[in-house]
């Protein structure tokens, strides 16, 4: 790809997409409960991500913005429902904002998270940490 000018490069660098929380990439199966016209309907998905305030999945039949769904996740410990509130929605993936969860679904939650977390450390453990503290002495 061409680029003119440097200075249109230096403008897409400026985007600063910030999270109130981390996302943490996982991939397990979940159910969603939508509420339509003709009554409830379960479809089948799978998870992109989670946080303790949201998630993305891959779901057949993707749901309409702003619809509120149940997201029904079965952990080791426990199985857990949230209600949540649809926030972008596509073929390829939806975003789903939690409502409040009750006390047993944060903490399957956190448990999830903290486990995802102690993985991902030790699958991507940062070799060059070492070196740059060598290179600045």
């Amino acid at each position: 790809m061409y680029i003119g000018s440097r200075e249109a490069l230096a403008r897409s660098q400026t985007y600063n997409a910030r999270r109130r929380e981390a996302r943490y990439v996982s991939s397990i199966p979940v159910s969603l409960q939508r509420f339509l016209r003709f009554g409830p309907i379960v479809t089948r998905g799978v998870t992109l991500d989670i946080s303790m305030q949201g998630m993305s999945a891959l779901v057949c039949g993707a749901p309409r913005v702003g619809e509120t769904v149940v997201i029904a996740v079965s952990l080791a410990d426990a199985d857990i429902e949230m209600l949540a509130s649809v926030r972008h929605s596509s073929d390829a993936r939806s975003g789903f904002e939690f409502y409040p969860l009750s006390p047993m679904a944060q903490h399957g939650i956190q448990n999830w998270i903290d486990e995802l977390r102690q993985h991902e450390e030790t699958l991507f453990t940062y070799p060059y940490a070492s070196g740059a503290k060598v290179g600045n002495d």
